[in-house]
């Protein structure tokens, strides 16, 4: 009987198994999770060559994990079990705090800190001489909400910076709370940078008034699902994205030498991608020249930036003519002359405290 028992317990098994195995195989592939943000493996083609090497078995079970039928709803149970039974504190690296969602980074590297500084002087010292330099640095997500999580030690990388970078840092965090940043994202909201864009203006002297009385219009796109939906796989409700609009903003159009022509600033038709956010100047660019023939002033910028950046630049059309929005992770610091004119215009070296806690990327 317990033979009988344990051979049926086996066959079921194994049915089970080869049932799942012939459901994959001819259900249609998923071409991209948009939760995970990630292209999904595809069916392999089956060669003598890659079966002999092992090749083709390692993309066998890559494409199996990737296709399985219900992936996303088994992902949610487990990271359910992880925070509501086990009561862990994270999933994967992703932790909660009410309905807000964000991603535990630490510790500090000070090395990556030091190696973003000594890029931002040796661009000063090879091309900004007689340029009005700022720099300035985004606290993330975890800087307001991290509470008694593992976080960046922000004091000592604040330090480390204003000891060794040679310009005047102006100081973003008292501008900022943890509602200036999406629930689902580690971006913060265009709708809510009108005090940051104006400290920024304030501290080049530029006259201009970005307060929202001044005719800005908010213009909303939905659901935004964050990059941190997909890494918790948890129910999370999706975010709202707005983008401001003003006479300036509507009329600037930008270049650069990964676009076709001239573009306006907001590229709408990017929100159904696979990241809502590439809206704000393109997404990842490595140079823009952004043209604003309705600014207030004939002044230029240059603005050294990480992603953030995309979604400020637009705000500062109301007060420069052109702004020129460079990202070092994408272009040799050593090309940039090829690329830039630069004149003495007025420059911003802005990132957020992740990216200077991997400040290699820069090149």
């Amino acid at each position: 009987m317990k033979k009988t028992k344990a051979a049926a317990l086996a066959g079921t098994v194994l049915l089970y198994l080869f049932g799942l195995a012939v459901l994959i195989w001819i259900l249609p592939d998923r071409a991209v999770s948009r939760a995970e943000r990630r292209r999904l493996e595809q069916r392999p083609s089956f060669s003598a060559g890659s079966f002999l090497s092992g090749a083709f078995a390692k993309h066998l079970e890559t494409y199996f994990l990737d296709q399985f039928p219900g992936r996303d709803g088994w992902r949610a149970v487990q990271a359910r079990l992880r925070f509501d039974l086990l009561r862990q504190r994270d999933s994967n690296g992703v932790y909660r705090r009410g309905d807000a969602v964000s991603r535990l980074e630490y510790p500090l590297a000070e090395k990556q800190v030091a190696h973003a500084a000594g890029k931002i002087n040796w661009v000063m010292e090879t091309y900004l001489a007689g340029s009005n330099v700022r720099f300035a640095v985004i606290p993330d997500k975890n800087y307001f909400m991290a509470g008694d999580a593992p976080h960046l030690d922000y004091g000592r990388m604040f330090a480390l910076l204003d000891e060794t970078v040679a310009a005047p840092r102006v100081d973003l965090s008292g501008c900022l709370q943890l509602e200036d940043y999406y629930r689902t994202d580690s971006h913060w909201r265009q709708e809510r940078l009108l005090p940051v864009a104006q400290a920024l203006a304030d501290s080049f002297d530029l006259e201009v008034d970005l307060s929202p009385e001044t005719g800005f219009a908010r213009e909303e796109l939905a659901p935004f699902y964050g990059v941190y939906c997909g890494q918790a796989a948890v129910d999370v409700e999706p975010d709202v994205l707005s983008y401001l609009r003003s006479g300036a903003i509507d009329v600037a159009r930008m270049t650069g030498p990964e676009l076709e022509g001239e573009q306006p600033v907001y590229t709408l038709d990017r929100f159904g991608g696979m990241d809502g956010y590439d809206v704000f100047c393109a997404g990842p660019q490595s140079v823009l020249t952004i043209e604003s023939p309705l600014a207030k002033t004939d002044r230029e910028l240059i603005l050294f930036r990480d992603s953030f950046g995309s979604s400020l630049a637009p705000l500062l059309l109301e007060g420069y003519r052109r702004v020129t929005l460079v990202d070092l992770r994408y272009v040799a610091s050593g090309l940039l002359d090829q690329f830039v004119d630069f004149h003495g215009q007025d420059v911003l070296f802005l990132y957020s405290t992740s990216l200077l806690n991997s400040g290699m990327l820069l090149k």
